[in-house]
């Protein structure tokens, strides 16, 4: 459909300055919101990964070192199942340590990447 055969209401809007203003206005405003709800999401999103890789590194650092102690017989003498136990302890925790560091890292990757 050409534009010389839309009716005369549609064409007088689309060729109206006010009308374009109007729109470009609400495609601003719009654009406002996404962009103030996605800062708040990674506001949000920094506060959970920092409050989470604390929450988490507290309790292992006493984890992994209370198996450490308990593996080098620090508390008595262990049966073999204890030790194979403690050894798998130790070795999910070590695993769960470095899982926390890279969630870190990639914060701080993102970080760097927004003040570059």
């Amino acid at each position: 459909m050409s534009s010389s055969s839309l009716p005369i209401r549609n064409r007088n809007k689309q060729n109206d300055p006010s009308h374009e203003k109007n729109e470009l206005e609400q495609e601003r405003v719009i654009l406002w919101e996404l962009n103030k709800d996605l800062e708040e999401n990674e506001s949000i999103s920094k506060e959970i990964v920092d409050s989470l890789s604390h929450e988490l590194r507290t309790p292992i650092v006493s984890i992994k070192a209370y198996s450490d102690m308990m593996l080098e017989g620090k508390f008595g003498n262990l049966t073999q199942e204890q030790q194979e136990k403690l050894e798998r302890i130790k070795t999910n925790v070590d695993l769960l340590v470095n899982a926390i560091f890279k969630i870190l890292e990639k914060s701080i990757k993102q970080d760097y990447k927004k003040l570059a």
